[in-house]
């Protein structure tokens, strides 16, 4: 890395860092150095003034070096930490949308914030191994202090990622209280659709930063969902981890099962609010069809792919659960944590009720769940079947029952609670909540 340190002209240094709306295509990006703490809506911050700690360094293929006080799209455009620009206008981003001519022109957009060290640098290496690479990955940091940003920018100055047909990486920066679930998606792919405007994808796939990769084949798998022009989104199977208690694995098992599907709006007569089932831990949609609905939503605690899969069913669109494309991905949630996610499931569902009224009540999959979990908990305990390889050992049958009863109580305490938050005071659900900086949004 040291040798990666070169000045640039001083003419270029001496100029202020302000937005452009060059279109010219501009070179592939090597990320180099820390996230500054420069604070937000910093307008006036001035490149050139040495290098310094906590900045960043942009050096392109011509050995150029950019400084800059937090982050950067691309050399052309220069976006600072804690702005969250309105939306791209949703028919300009269509008409770039049109542009793309196969499934497998497809990006890769990641919100990160601290997600350790060991981690990451697993997340990374699944990346470098798939067979099919994104052209473009779009990473969005949230203030991450775990060292995982560096790792980033390392990834990103491999030779690996250097080679032919690598992606060109983008590395965006919002502030933690600033995040938002859909908002920050949508705004972090329009920063990169602004940027490389004559190279749009076809779709654009989601993860999150403990969505592991499965198989070199799972991004290639999970795109090949929109060979069917029918098909608006698409999502893939999560594994539990080696670590997943009985229960997380049997909700993966669950909500993921062995076989592909596809579903459209009809389906709700069978499956109820489980037909607009989706995730964005591992999901991906076609552009087009993206943008025709406005791009993610903002503005809510949990669920912005819920309630975009719920818009795509309602405008006549089918979606596909990719089973061949596998991610592992799982939560080890303890009680307080599993009130706190239900009870924003709760806040979701009250503020959006035609989900409920166009799909049907949440409580009717809460009960298949519970029986599913009965069904599966009988046969580990008589040995018939096996957990997950996790290092923790199979339940008893009475241990095991007490945990199904103790962990579905408190998530369904957790939720009733949420869809009643408008009689509580906005610091006590600030409190029951697991985003906390969505209740501080809404002051």
């Amino acid at each position: 890395m040291s040798d990666c340190w070169i000045r640039s002209d001083r003419k270029n240094a001496q100029n202020p860092i302000k937005h452009s709306n060059t279109q010219a295509k501009p070179p592939n990006l090597v990320l180099v150095g820390a996230p500054a703490n420069t604070s937000a809506n910093n307008e006036n911050a001035t490149a050139g003034n040495g290098r310094r700690n906590n900045e960043y360094f942009f050096l392109n293929q011509q050995s150029e070096i950019i400084d800059c006080p937090t982050f950067t799209a691309t050399v052309s455009q220069v976006t600072f930490q804690g702005e969250n620009p309105s939306p791209t206008d949703s028919s300009s981003l269509h008409l770039l949308a049109a542009k793309a001519q196969t499934p497998h022109n497809f990006w890769l957009v990641v919100p990160t914030y601290n997600p350790g060290l060991a981690e990451w640098a697993q997340w990374l290496q699944a990346l470098q191994t798939q067979n099919c690479p994104p052209e473009h990955l779009v990473l969005v940091d949230s203030g991450s202090t775990d060292g995982s940003l560096a790792l980033s920018e390392q990834a990103a100055n491999s030779a690996s990622l250097q080679s032919k047909g690598a992606p060109i990486v983008t590395l965006l920066h919002v502030q933690a209280d600033h995040f938002d679930h859909g908002g920050t998606r949508q705004w972090a792919l329009n920063q990169a659709l602004q940027a490389h405007p004559h190279h749009p994808p076809q779709v654009v796939v989601f993860m999150t930063q403990d969505a592991i990769l499965a198989q070199p084949d799972a991004l290639q798998q999970l795109v090949q969902a929109f060979q069917n022009p029918q098909v608006a989104a698409a999502f893939g199977r999560q594994l539990p981890k080696p670590q997943a208690t009985w229960l997380e694995a049997n909700f993966r098992q669950f909500n993921y099962p062995a076989t592909s599907r596809t579903v459209q709006l009809q389906d709700k007569e069978s499956l109820g609010l489980k037909v607009c089932f989706f995730s964005n831990a591992f999901g991906a949609y076609r552009l087009s069809a993206l943008q025709d609905q406005g791009g993610l939503p903002e503005g809510l605690a949990l669920g912005e792919d819920t309630f975009m899969a719920a818009k795509l069913l309602l405008s006549g669109q089918s979606l596909q659960y990719q089973a061949q494309a596998a991610v592992y991905h799982s939560h080890h949630y303890n009680g307080l944590q599993d009130f706190q996610r239900m009870f924003d499931t709760g806040v979701f569902h009250a503020q959006n009720p035609w989900l409920l009224q166009s799909f049907g009540r949440a409580e009717g999959e809460g009960w298949r769940l519970l029986r599913h979990q009965w069904a599966n908990l009988r046969l580990l305990a008589s040995g018939k079947a096996t957990t997950n390889q996790a290092h923790s050992k199979a339940p008893s049958l009475l241990g095991g029952l007490f945990d199904l009863a103790i962990t579905n109580a408190v998530k369904l305490c957790g939720y009733k609670l949420g869809q009643w938050h408008r009689l509580w005071p906005r610091a006590l659900n600030q409190r029951l909540s697991m985003y906390k900086s969505f209740w501080r949004q809404q002051a």
